[in-house]
């Protein structure tokens, strides 16, 4: 997935008072985020299916429906988003509280929340994250997203999902190695044993074809992200 060190948090933050939200938005983003703002429940699911995020701030309270119902379709396994969703909101009463965790937020913010708060929140929040990481159905690259469920491939500009990149079943299966061992050698028995369940690599040609027409469709940039290690493999690199 893309590195934290290289590219800022991206945050959604749904809150439908936009005065709060460019408030919000300033301060979170003099600390080094990246947030993506939405104002309703409508804006916050199609900003979560189309764009990168790594963590959700909530509001309870929205034109469309309640923060609980959003958090509950994030859930769904139509979505799958596995992240942290914090819930903000100026109702502090337990019932509220209970029902946030219950419909599957991680974390529960009064609102208003000074600064030093809503960053320790986010902090830990963040740190949790990357123990369910390994998790995600939706795994995200520089230059294109990998929805496991539907073993779909989309190109990605900008953190921002955008066509669909049409990959045969074995190109799917090579891509699939490949990412999960990211900056590894793989030598091309790995590769063979892995997609085809051969120990002999027989004739190197058919992978590399396979390999040839991989690269062609997800590196748009034309750069190194499938690099051939004559005679020996393929290094994958997120670039």
């Amino acid at each position: 997935m893309m590195g934290i060190a290289e590219d800022k948090i991206r945050i959604l933050l749904v809150e439908d008072d936009e005065e709060l939200s460019t408030i919000t938005t300033m301060r979170l983003e003099r600390q080094g985020y990246r947030i993506v703002a939405a104002f309703d429940g409508e804006q916050a699911i199609n900003k979560l299916l189309t764009e990168k995020i790594d963590l959700i701030l909530l509001d309870v309270l929205l034109p469309d429906m309640d923060g609980h119902e959003i958090c509950r379709k994030m859930r769904s396994s139509e979505i799958g988003y596995t992240g942290p969703i914090i819930f903000m909101s100026c109702m502090g009463d337990s019932i509220n509280i209970v029902d946030a965790f219950r419909e599957g937020g991680n974390d529960y913010i009064v609102k208003p929340a000074k600064l030093e708060v809503l960053l320790e929140r986010i902090e830990a929040n963040l740190v949790d994250r990357k123990e369910t990481e390994e998790e995600e159905k939706r795994l995200w690259f520089k230059q294109f997203m990998i929805d496991t469920r539907t073993r779909s491939v989309y190109r990605v500009r900008e953190h921002v999902q955008q066509e669909k990149i049409e990959l045969s079943r074995t190109e799917y299966d090579i891509l699939m190695v490949f990412v999960t061992k990211p900056e590894e050698i793989l030598l091309y028995r790995q590769l063979y044993k892995a997609v085809w369940g051969m120990e002999d690599v027989g004739d190197v040609r058919t992978l590399m074809v396979h390999v040839s027409n991989l690269r062609k469709k997800i590196d748009e940039e034309h750069g190194e992200m499938i690099r051939a290690i004559r005679g020996v493999g393929y290094l994958f690199q997120d670039k």
